[in-house]
């Protein structure tokens, strides 16, 4: 009786327990935002249940975060050995770590798919071993562990970009993620900070011509561009893919963010809580990207006064960009830096007897630097700063402090042509639309316009910069009215101007790395996360 009182309960709710079909017109998607805890055998239990909750609303595939499995804990993925022959570890307990058996179990008994993230171990001093073992070592791995409705292992992913990870290895060669289902789609997945590079989130897409990205990720979000669900929505924006994003919870080092995103219709469901939160979020998932019909619930937002306890940083060399104040009046102005030109048109009205905040324009292009790996980098940008001092941006004003209302926003920029990569089998460059509101949430896909256009405007102006070659022309505007705006803008990326991976930390980078996994998991110093 309770069984068949679930399922009624469900069916009202909208939610159906059957399977989607290749013939369907969409699947329904879970992805989980959950709060780091240290203790590995609550969280096998709290992902169990998270499983069965997914399954009970009908979804046909549910995502975990990256590392809030186990804290330290390594499993043993036999993907080329013995998951060849015996896949379901459900079915040969004695064989498999118990992470891979319950998840196997769980995953065959709710008849879903299950994507999770474990610390890999590969032994390099086996000579059994089936494995590619450049020496012979342990090698920890960040890893994805894709099950099917079975319970088989179907594939295995490791990280190619770590962020500070000193204690792992990167993917000794860059596999791509992929993995086929039984109701007609295709996802690539990847990990975190390899959402920044080229390999693999623009090969996956391009190359393999995927549609759907399984994403998951501990993202530390950093103003202006780079906030989770900010960052997330932009990516799937650009790549008109839908992107399933699970993240991990830890708001006191800025750690939070989730959502499942349908190409340039944003957001089906999200959420960027500001307190400690597990969270099961549930959405039908259009097969064709931003083709979405009926209601959605979107963005689940947080009481304001819980807005402050989620840490966001501020990339630090923003000060040093090329910067102009903008003043409480219509203004048409352009800004460059290097081979990178900004046209801004902008119209700001302040609220009588008001102050604050202040805006000011940015743009650049050059490199930054995250988790010491240098990174091409070009942005054209509008941001809420506390002071006219460039050093207090980005601020992220209270709701009772909204007293400047952006009517009219226009950004044009002139950048560097899109340029196809013959051997890897996607673009060298990709450009993403970024916005983000005080309620840390980015614009809705309908109150902004975004177009590129690879035949520049020609003028007397900027004819030097336009006649060096070929030039891409992007335009970026407000579509109404906004006075919660942090920052809206463009951020591209020049994957050849990129560093090169460090393979060899020293002693030194991995006591620091195992000080700040630490604080990650006992909820430590709020201010080390910024020394990563």
């Amino acid at each position: 009786m309770a069984g068949i009182s679930l399922l009624i309960f469900m069916c009202l709710l909208g939610f159906s327990t059957q399977r989607s079909t290749p013939e369907d017109t969409s699947y329904t998607a879970a992805v989980v935002e959950y709060q780091v805890q240290s203790n590995s055998t609550i969280n096998l239990k709290n992902y169990v249940v998270l499983i069965q909750d997914a399954s009970a609303q009908g979804a046909d595939i549910v995502v975990f975060p990256e590392m809030t499995l186990t804290r330290r804990e390594s499993v043993v993925v036999p993907i080329n050995g013995a998951l060849k022959e015996y896949p379901i570890p459900a079915l040969q307990p004695e064989m498999y770590d118990e992470i891979l058996v319950s998840i196997s179990e769980a995953a065959r008994q709710n008849q879903i798919y299950v994507v999770i993230n474990v610390q890999e171990v590969l032994n390099c001093t086996d000579d059994a071993t089936v494995e590619y073992c450049p020496e012979r070592k342990l090698y920890l791995f960040n890893t994805n562990v894709v099950f099917d409705r079975n319970g088989a292992v179907i594939d295995r992913y490791r990280k190619i970009n770590l962020f500070g990870e000193a204690t792992r290895t990167p993917a000794l060669t860059p596999d791509l993620g992929i993995f086929e289902t039984d109701f007609g789609v295709t996802f690539g997945h990847y990990i975190c900070f390899d959402l920044m590079f080229q390999v693999p989130a623009v090969q996956v897409v391009e190359k393999k011509n995927i549609t759907d990205i399984v994403f998951t990720t501990m993202w530390f979000s950093e103003m202006p561009y780079l906030t989770a669900v900010q960052i997330q929505q932009a990516y799937a924006h650009s790549m008109n893919v839908n992107f399933l994003a699970s993240g991990a919870n830890n708001v006191g080092v800025g750690s939070a963010g989730s959502g499942i995103y349908s190409g340039k219709a944003g957001a089906l469901i999200s959420i960027m809580p500001g307190v400690p939160t597990t969270r099961l979020l549930v959405s039908k998932v259009p097969k064709v990207p931003g083709e979405v019909e009926g209601t959605y619930p979107g963005p689940i937002y947080d009481d304001p006064s819980t807005h402050d306890d989620l840490i966001l940083i501020t990339d630090p060399s923003l000060p040093s960009h090329v910067t102009r104040l903008l003043r409480e009046e219509s203004e048409d102005f352009a800004l460059f830096d290097k081979d990178v030109l900004c046209h801004f048109q902008v119209k700001l009205r302040k609220r009588d007897g008001a102050t604050g905040p202040f805006y000011r324009a940015f743009v650049q292009d050059g490199v930054n630097v995250y988790a010491k790996r240098p990174v091409g980098t070009v942005g054209c940008l509008i941001v809420a700063c506390k002071t006219e001092d460039p050093k207090s941006c980005a601020y992220r004003f209270k709701k009772t402090e909204e007293n400047i209302v952006v009517e009219k926003l226009e950004i044009e920029m002139t950048t560097y042509s899109k340029h196809y990569n013959s051997t890897l089998n996607c673009d060298d460059i990709m450009y993403y639309p970024t916005s983000m509101r005080n309620n840390k949430f980015p614009l809705n896909p309908i109150n902004f316009t975004y177009t590129m256009n690879e035949t520049p405007k020609e003028s007397e102006e900027n004819n030097e910069i336009l006649k060096q070659r070929s030039r891409e022309n992007i335009t970026y505007k407000l579509n109404s009215p906004q006075n919660e705006l942090v920052s809206f803008g463009i951020w591209g990326r020049i994957f050849n101007r990129d560093g090169k991976i460090l393979y060899n930390p020293s002693k030194d980078d991995i006591n620091k790395y195992i000080e700040i996994e630490n604080h990650i998991f006992d909820i430590g110093d709020k201010k080390t996360i910024k020394n990563i």
